[in-house]
């Protein structure tokens, strides 16, 4: 785990070591995303055409469970939080 700064222009410098090994570069695009009450930053990986093809998979599994898509959005967050906690919580403990 690493410190980092955030400047004046909210701007924060991902240590060398690490933009090196996750390949991130000069217009790399990165995510940011709320799990449970954290955020996150996670380098986005394309994936033409597969996120749609997914989309549509899981919008069909949605409406044979008869789920409007707040309840599936609701789903998703508790998943996340439940999976951040497993991977990271141990980190941020006192």
């Amino acid at each position: 785990m690493r410190l980092v700064s955030v400047t004046r222009k909210g701007q924060v410098t991902i240590p060398d070591d690490v933009r090196r090994e996750l390949g991130i570069k000069l217009g790399t695009k990165l995510l940011v995303d709320k799990v449970g009450k954290e955020y996150v930053l996670m380098k986005k990986i394309e994936m033409t055409g597969s996120m749609d093809e997914l989309q549509r998979i899981g919008q069909k599994i949605a409406k044979k469970r008869g789920l409007t898509p707040g309840e599936v959005q609701k789903k998703i967050e508790k998943i996340r939080a439940e999976l951040w906690k497993e991977r990271y919580a141990k980190h941020h403990a006192g």
